[in-house]
């Protein structure tokens, strides 16, 4: 048990390390092909909030509440209630996305003026 711990940790931490050294890479290349204009600070600020979302539905707080929870249902309820919990959670969870999605797209023009700190303009044909 405790060396699948480690070999799962290891894992992790590399795969983590490689995610890093690709994302400076791309930094990287943005830099040296874009430069600094218009165009790479509309990139940088599209990125921005759906990394946020990914990094708190995905990766963040929602995992790490949920894990705990899934286990103690796994060891102290029936298969039925496990599985009753986890659409239950799935249901809500797509639910407040969709809600959140929504809302962004509604709310696009305010969202990128709080992100990036300029406002949405037509762009010349």
């Amino acid at each position: 048990m405790r060396g699948q711990l480690l070999k799962s940790t290891a894992l992790v931490g590399a795969m983590t390390l490689i995610s890093r050294l690709l994302g400076f890479v791309r930094d990287m290349l943005i830099a040296r092909l874009f430069e600094v204009d218009p165009a790479t600070d509309a990139f940088f600020a599209a990125v921005k909030l759906p990394n946020f979302l990914r990094r708190l539905f995905a990766e963040g707080t929602f995992a790490h509440a949920f894990v705990p929870a899934l286990t103690d249902y796994k060891e102290n309820h029936s298969q039925a209630e496990l599985k009753g919990f986890i659409d239950k959670t799935a249901g809500t969870r797509a639910l407040i996305l969709f809600l959140l999605t929504a809302a962004g797209v509604v709310a696009a023009p305010l969202l990128i003026m709080g992100i990036a700190g300029f406002r949405l303009t037509k762009c010349p044909a």
